[in-house]
């Protein structure tokens, strides 16, 4: 029963996020201030508690080789993606169409960022993939939502865009379900569940430096809003942590 609702967890919210856009407005001052109390979420959680585990499990040189590549992996998703996973995507496309590079980059973000939480399937749950669950979670919201309303804005039919939210809210369980079947053919080898949480890692700090970092406010009352939900979010990732 367990995995049903570690698998709801990651999914309901999502496609839920989405649907809420046709019924209820956000500005994109609300948006970007989710996005900064799920990246600093994130932040803290890799410093707190993902990568001095990593860095215990694996050697110094090649953990960070591993965060890295994840970093990069980043990079070029959003080649694909236009920055969406940022909140914003400018995107360059005749109505009514969607531009197919981006499903691919922005689905392919949540597939990978599901992958170590392959233990959801396991009887055993720790602290670690809870924390981890939620962050990814709380990541993918913001990310909805601001998927939802692009494809609003390129006036695609509501039945297509609660089908597109549905298949980004199935991309990380099938991630952790892909990562799990993968460990168990190929057993503890080479630390994959390790070696998938650096990779993830790396994704998490390019994102979240990017959001957190990103200056296109305009008054100081949102400068001081935002950095209550950075401190917010650090907040709970320590606690949870």
């Amino acid at each position: 029963m367990e995995p049903i609702l570690y698998i709801s967890l990651l999914f309901l919210p999502v496609l839920l996020a989405g649907v809420t856009v046709f019924f209820i407005k956000l500005t994109e001052s609300h948006l970007k201030l989710l996005l900064a109390f799920s990246a600093a979420y994130l932040l803290a959680l890799s410093f707190l508690h993902l990568i001095p585990e990593i860095f215990a499990s694996l050697p110094a040189r090649q953990a960070g080789l591993w965060v890295l590549a994840g970093f990069f992996i980043q990079v070029l998703l959003e080649f694909f993606s236009s920055g969406i996973e940022h909140g914003h995507a400018h995107i360059h496309a005749e109505k009514n169409k969607i531009p197919l590079a981006l499903l691919f980059g922005l689905f392919l973000h949540s597939f990978i960022e599901g992958l170590p939480l392959s233990g959801i399937f396991n009887s055993i749950q720790n602290t670690q993939q809870l924390s981890f669950l939620m962050g990814i979670t709380l990541h993918n919201i913001p990310i909805s939502i601001a998927f939802a309303g692009l494809l609003i804005h390129q006036h695609i039919a509501k039945n297509k865009i609660v089908t597109y939210l549905l298949l980004l809210a199935l991309m990380a369980p099938l991630g952790a379900l892909t990562g799990h079947f993968i460990e168990m053919a190929i057993g503890s080898i080479a630390h994959l569940s390790v070696i998938f949480t650096a990779i993830v890692v790396g994704i998490f700090l390019h994102i979240a430096t990017t959001i957190i970092f990103e200056s296109s406010e305009k008054n100081h009352r949102y400068h001081i809003t935002k950095l209550l939900s950075i401190l917010l979010g650090v907040a709970l990732a320590y606690i949870l942590t």
